[in-house]
């Protein structure tokens, strides 16, 4: 009886994992509630000092509503707390009250492959697996999308996106070689510290 309980339990854990909701499309942002990233740029010689730390605070998934995404933003500078609107494969900035800022991702991403956004000309450049996909965990998957912009002054810069986590890497052209100025560095699961009332 314990050896058929033994071999009931894998299949059980793996039938509960099967019948779990999935998202019907890929999200390019990060989304889960405590995700906490931290990006580097390498360029840099104090990269560590410098680094920003991403903390998904609050992630509204509600089927058939706009998805919101609070994002703490820290480094040695201050703190910043961005909201983003997630809908459509399209990422938005948005105020508090629901107000767009910009479009980070439009609507229908990755299948729209060119749009502008106040001046800026974005092109997706193609499907690339991230070659520092070895911090993330073995379930994430390391193929994301590079999406190239031109900015008016003719500047040229590239993002690579990867679902679940957003950007992950950003490179500029700087004379004839691109040079990453922004890169995912740390991964994982943060919680909030609690507060202590007297």
């Amino acid at each position: 009886m314990l050896r058929a309980l033994r071999l009931l339990a894998p299949a059980a854990l793996l039938l509960a994992l099967a019948c779990q909701p999935r998202m019907a499309e890929p999200l390019y942002a990060p989304w889960e509630e405590g995700l906490t990233l931290a990006f580097e740029d390498p360029s840099q010689p104090q990269r560590f000092s410098n680094r920003l730390q991403v903390r998904v605070a609050k992630s509204s998934l509600a089927p058939g509503t706009p998805r919101q995404v609070q994002l703490d933003l820290a480094s040695v500078r201050g703190q910043l707390t961005l909201t983003l609107r997630v809908q459509d494969g399209g990422v938005a900035l948005v105020t508090p009250d629901g107000q767009v800022l910009g479009q980070l991702l439009p609507p229908g991403f990755p299948a729209t492959t060119a749009w502008t956004e106040r001046g800026v000309e974005y092109r997706v450049l193609g499907r690339a697996a991230w070659s520092g996909a070895a911090l993330l965990p073995a379930t994430a998957d390391p193929v994301g999308i590079w999406v190239e912009a031109r900015l008016p002054d003719g500047a040229r810069r590239r993002t690579l996106f990867l679902p679940n986590h957003g950007e992950v890497e950003v490179q500029e052209l700087r004379a004839a070689d691109w040079v990453t100025v922004n890169r995912l560095v740390s991964r994982g699961f943060t919680d909030l510290p609690a507060l202590k009332h007297p």
